[in-house]
């Protein structure tokens, strides 16, 4: 969604602190006006960021929503096979699973796949070229639930559990081929459901209050996707 709300400050130049993740950028497209600045800002469904006003400026030249959020560029969309290796110790598959496309478990005809409460390892290549210096390289997840972490040749890129699930991965990635490695947890409700449709003495799982039945709803679990690969420039890095 895309607003252009007005703050009550004049005379400085907006910034974008990310909620989630921590990182900051300069917003260069906003007006001034008489008695407050207007940003073209730009949300994902439930996103939260600040806007910070610091650093002394005039006006700016640039006032479109695309100066602010340029347009990704996708490098490669990562369609599969997938490696997903989940926990047995949590009654998933003993074996990594290849999933030629990504699909929400409750779907599987395998039922430790589609009960399966737990975390569920993703594993995939992809290749980037050069990296250039005013470049960020990013990794969109689609969706997903609930959680996820993202390792990028073996080194922590950050975890996400909100819209938008996106991860700047620039210093992590390398000229060729990389290796992906994406974390996915769901809740244990599917294991609270698939338990009931098992005989009494079988079943592993218990609470205090449990709001499910053998016919409850699963709760769609998984990566789903598209996952890209992106390129953005973003000015006044």
């Amino acid at each position: 969604t895309v607003i252009r709300p007005e703050f009550r400050v004049t005379g400085k130049r907006p910034e974008l602190w990310e909620a989630t993740t921590g990182s900051i950028r300069d917003l260069p497209a906003y007006e001034q006006r008489e008695k407050s600045t207007m940003v073209p800002v730009k949300l994902a469904p439930h996103e939260s960021v600040f806007i910070v006003f610091k650093d002394k400026a005039g006006n700016s030249k640039l006032t479109d929503i695309s100066d602010n959020y340029p347009e990704p560029e996708i490098i490669e969309e990562l369609k599969g096979p997938w490696s997903v290796a989940f926990d047995a110790s949590s009654r998933g598959p003993a074996e990594p699973v290849i999933f030629e496309t990504l699909y929400d478990w409750t779907t599987s005809s395998d039922e430790s796949i589609k009960y399966y409460s737990g975390t569920a390892r993703y594993t995939i290549q992809f290749s980037v070229p050069e990296v250039k210096k005013d470049e960020t390289i990013v990794i969109n997840l689609g969706k997903l639930t609930a959680m996820a972490k993202v390792k990028i040749n073996g080194n922590d890129a950050g975890g996400v559990w909100t819209y938008p699930y996106m991860l700047d991965i620039t210093q992590w990635v390398k000229p060729g081929q990389n290796e992906l490695e994406i974390e996915v947890v769901n809740n244990w409700m599917n294991r609270l459901i698939g338990d009931q449709n098992l005989p009494e003495a079988q079943r592993k799982t218990w609470c205090y209050v449990n709001p499910y039945n053998a016919q409850s709803a699963l709760q769609p679990s998984g990566l789903f996707g598209p996952v890209t690969i992106q390129s953005l420039h973003y000015q006044n890095k």
